[in-house]
């Protein structure tokens, strides 16, 4: 038998060490995470949440020596109902406040004081949705699709998807204007990679956008998958849903083997006066039951005359599409006021810190500013209901969940039902007061400047996995918002976070 050289049995035995030694930190490495971004791996010890917070902070240019607070908060899905508001007899942060550093040397003291109990309606995840019933249309350009500040993908997937890279049920159409073979097939790459199940195609070229948006309709009729649809939504690319499940028990209160054609109004009194046309309007989604799809696929919604103007007008889509259906059908409105087309500029803190229930949302990329991904996050852990959900404490606390913490030092004196004017409203002939009238009901006076409410507005979010949830809010010194004339301000950045567990 011929011998084993003596290297062999060496380099055998430094293997066999090196494994012994080294492997186990490799697989522990493995199974913290991918990394320490917004929504990247899943952490369950102290140490990785809090270098994952201490980088959120990093990247959002916080100091590190930071005004700190945080509190678990154990959610009970046994409501009988989502309510505005939800009371909850503690105090949010008994302790207070802490100077705290959170530089890298250190970790950050989490999870304080004892869990917090809060009651919530029944937790339906992301990952319980059935969306089959649903098919969307889209019509963007491959730019818009593309852009680093424009991408739908990271929301459309909150929705899209069961938030584990597989999709829901619900189909997507999404049409591109003037883009290339190679943009067509990228952007069918990225959202199967992102677990949607979409079909890109090429808009008609000869079409103007009033145009290409009413021919979503033909497009969504014309899908493999129309015999398994309900409804047929025609979004913009920054629509978003943040409860499905109650999207879906929404629409399904209207026989779909009838004809329905849902969505909701502008927001402006103004502007309904102005266009004299009850019509849906399409950032917040327009529904469309399989016999009104079906109906404007055979009708003459696209005829120009001489001119080249469209024979119904309309100078956008929504409107086009109305025209048509109330020239050459009966077919009306059937109005769903929790859609919302989101028509307000600037700060829409009192939107989203009224307690409603929303079924849609638009313009969070342009007329104002929100991160519905980060602010969806916690519907997977106490479920979609628990979006923008709110809850009182004695302490004089209001967590808007997934949008804000506000303290209000001198008391809760108001009536908290009423929604706050935080939009910046035009000079309209003093009109101003009535012009979100319909929508909203009368606007309390905004509190920013008073010295009487201090906000914490959401930063980040990330699911740790198992129904658990960790949000970081912050409040900037330099926030004007929370200072009245005069006041000193704040020497720290105030940092709050929330973790989230069933």
């Amino acid at each position: 038998m011929a011998r084993t050289p003596l290297h062999r049995y060496l380099g055998l035995t430094l293997l066999l060490v090196f494994c012994w030694y080294v492997g186990p930190s490799l697989r522990n490495r493995g199974a913290s995470g991918s990394g320490l971004g917004s929504g990247s791996g899943r952490y369950s010890s102290n140490l990785d949440q809090s270098n994952w917070i201490k980088e959120v902070l990093a990247n959002n240019s916080i100091e590190t020596e930071v005004s700190f607070a945080s509190r678990t908060l154990k959610y009970i899905p046994d409501a009988k109902e989502r309510l505005s508001m939800t009371e909850v007899n503690q105090n949010l942060f008994p302790d207070g406040f802490a100077d705290v550093h959170v530089g890298s040397d250190s970790p950050i003291p989490l999870h304080s004081g004892s869990t917090l109990k809060v009651h919530v309606n029944k937790v339906l995840r992301p990952d319980a949705v059935n969306a089959s019933s649903l098919i969307f249309g889209v019509s963007t350009t491959f730019g818009r699709f593309d852009g680093k500040k424009t991408t739908p993908i990271k929301e459309w997937a909150r929705w899209l998807t069961d938030g584990r890279g597989n999709s829901n049920g619900a189909g997507l159409v999404l049409a591109l204007f003037n883009s290339s073979d190679a943009e067509i097939n990228q952007a069918q790459e990225r959202l199967t990679t992102a677990g949607i199940s979409a079909r890109v195609l090429a808009s008609n070229k000869t079409l103007d956008m009033p145009g290409r948006y009413v021919d979503l309709v033909q497009l969504l009729w014309n899908d493999p998958s129309r015999a398994e649809r309900k409804y047929f939504a025609l979004i913009d690319d920054d629509t978003f849903f943040p409860n499905m499940p109650d999207l879906l028990d929404t629409l399904h209160t209207h026989n779909s083997s009838k004809p329905y054609y849902i969505g909701t109004i502008t927001e402006r009194t103004d502007w309904i006066i102005r266009d004299h046309t009850p019509m849906a309007y399409g950032g917040g989604g327009i529904f469309l039951t399989p016999p009104v799809a079906s109906t404007i696929s055979e009708l003459p919604c696209l005829e120009k005359d001489s001119e080249g103007d469209y024979v119904l007008g309309g100078d956008q889509g929504d409107k086009l599409l109305y025209n048509c259906l109330h020239n050459y059908t009966e077919i009306t409105l059937t109005y769903e006021p929790r859609l919302n087309q989101e028509d307000g500029f600037g700060d829409p803190s009192g939107l989203y810190e009224s307690g409603r229930s929303f079924l849609s949302m638009h313009h969070y990329k342009s007329w104002h500013h929100l991160e519905p991904d980060k602010m969806h996050a916690v519907a997977s852990a106490c479920g979609g209901d628990c979006v923008l959900q709110r809850f009182q404490f004695n302490d004089n606390f209001i967590i808007s969940n997934g949008w804000s913490v506000a303290q209000y030092p001198h008391g809760i004196d108001f009536d908290t039902a009423i929604v706050e004017g935080t939009f910046e409203l035009p000079n309209t002939d003093q009109l101003a007061d009535v012009l979100h009238l319909y929508a909203y009901g009368a606007l309390r006076k905004s509190l920013s400047k008073t010295g009487r409410k201090k906000g914490w507005d959401l930063l980040d979010a990330r699911e740790e996995g198992s129904g658990v949830v960790t949000q970081v809010y912050i409040k900037r010194r330099g926030d004007e918002r929370w200072s009245r004339e005069g006041e000193a301000a704040y020497e720290r950045d105030g940092v709050i976070v929330l973790t989230w567990i069933p």
